[in-house]
């Protein structure tokens, strides 16, 4: 075990919390201190400190029982406990937006590859023998026995100075799949490179189908980090690592090839789309719109169905004329937007995509309901129908005002 001193208000200097947050902070270690019991910082905190990166993870970790000072703590401070966890941990909110994790020193047991674990509490000792990497492995004391100093019982220090991506045990990714994923984030995040022991562990995943064991949900949430956690500028970088340790096919998925051109259509969704479809696209940009992929990406039958059936239409369309073209984008109308999106990645149908998202979608007549049924449209499909009309010759180009859509009116009721 090594033991190096850090002194706590060099500590958390580089934590730059805001004054809730110290208040906090400084009141779980008095506590902690009063009951004799070690509270310490771990995980990816202790290790951006390290590097001097930005965090925004803070795990508190307490080798005890939490609710010996939860009360207390929450009493005297202005935190909010969000919920508890059947893993042994609390979520705590502050007034300023800061979120802090309280966990229990826990130990880890796996009845099957890729399951969720049987946890239990443990020593400080144990709490670190379950973590996913060395570097993630460190703690800092912030109360005896090591207080102000960082403890690394595997390692950890000297790969962080390396550079290196180490599991802790080579059957880590059979306990834990998305720890090969974290492990990928990582070693693109901070220009690390992986240990052998990190393709060890990988081939002895592979070898019991530890990947295809994962749920959909679990994958499905740790592949969302690729888009939500990470900087923008990585994400190509993070698809390209995926497929280089072979891991859409270790998790049951079809990979498509993407390429640096087609990052401004994610840039656009994130700033037009609401969340859920930025989500469904994302995961469709990343594979092949086939049966078996969608189904593990949680897409349930009839989203599958919709899916592959409008994907194979427009690749398979001609698009000739005017009125071919109308009924293309009116076909669009109809999708949610996250399909549209995906659509739009094909090469062959930017332009497409384009003149829909870009121009046709936006087009609304300038007749609105009550206006037609007083030039004497009749209520109900005969209305909708009209509007569409309006909205398809606007788009032509062959109404332009007001008045022209008036005189369409009356030439649409003359001949009906």
């Amino acid at each position: 075990m090594k033991v190096v001193p850090f002194p706590w208000q060099s500590f958390l200097s580089q934590l730059k919390l805001p004054e809730e947050g110290l208040e906090f902070l400084y009141k779980a270690r008095e506590l902690a201190k009063g009951k004799g019991l070690f509270l310490y910082f771990a995980g990816g905190l202790v290790r951006d400190v390290l590097l001097k990166r930005a965090t925004k993870d803070l795990d508190l970790v307490l080798e005890g029982d939490w609710e010996e000072l939860l009360s207390s703590l929450l009493a005297s401070t202005k935190a909010t406990l969000l919920f508890k966890s059947l893993f042994l941990t609390y979520k705590i909110q502050l007034k300023e937006g800061l979120s802090i994790d309280l966990v229990t020193a826990r130990k880890e047991i796996y009845p099957e590859p890729a399951s969720l674990p049987k946890v239990e509490r443990a020593t400080f000792k144990e709490d670190i023998l379950r973590r996913d990497f060395t570097i993630n492995a460190l703690i800092y004391g912030l109360t005896p026995p090591f207080e102000e100093k960082v403890v690394d019982l595997v390692s950890g220090l000297e790969d962080l100075s390396k550079g290196l991506i180490k599991p802790l045990h080579l059957d880590s990714f059979i306990e834990d799949p998305t720890r090969a994923l974290r492990g990928l984030r990582y070693k693109v995040r901070f220009s690390f490179e992986y240990d052998d022991g990190f393709y060890e562990a990988l081939s002895r995943a592979k070898k019991v189908s530890a990947f295809s064991k994962l749920s959909s949900s679990r994958l499905i949430k740790e592949l969302y980090h690729f888009l939500f956690k990470e900087p923008q500028e990585n994400f190509l970088i993070l698809v390209k690592e995926l497929e280089k340790l072979q891991l859409f096919s270790a998790f049951g998925l079809k990979e498509r090839k993407t390429c640096e051109d087609e990052l401004f259509f994610i840039e656009i969704a994130k700033r037009e789309i609401n969340q859920r479809d930025l989500e469904k696209f994302f995961l469709l940009f990343l594979v092949e719109l086939e049966e078996k992929t969608l189904e593990r990406l949680g897409f349930n039958e009839d989203e599958r169905r919709k899916i592959i059936r409008w994907y194979n239409f427009f690749k398979e369309r001609e698009i000739k004329g005017e009125r071919d073209l109308i009924q293309s984008l009116e076909a669009l109308e109809k999708l949610p937007p996250y399909l549209v999106f995906r659509i739009g990645l094909e090469k062959s149908l930017r332009w497409l995509f384009f003149e829909y998202w870009n121009k046709y979608r936006l087009l609304k007549p300038a007749l609105k309901g009550e206006e037609l049924k007083s030039l004497g449209v009749k209520e109900g499909r005969e209305i909708g129908e009209l509007l569409r009309q309006l909205k398809n010759e606007r788009y032509l180009g062959k109404i332009k005002t007001l008045e022209d859509e008036k005189e369409f009116v009356k030439a649409f009721l003359s001949s009906s």
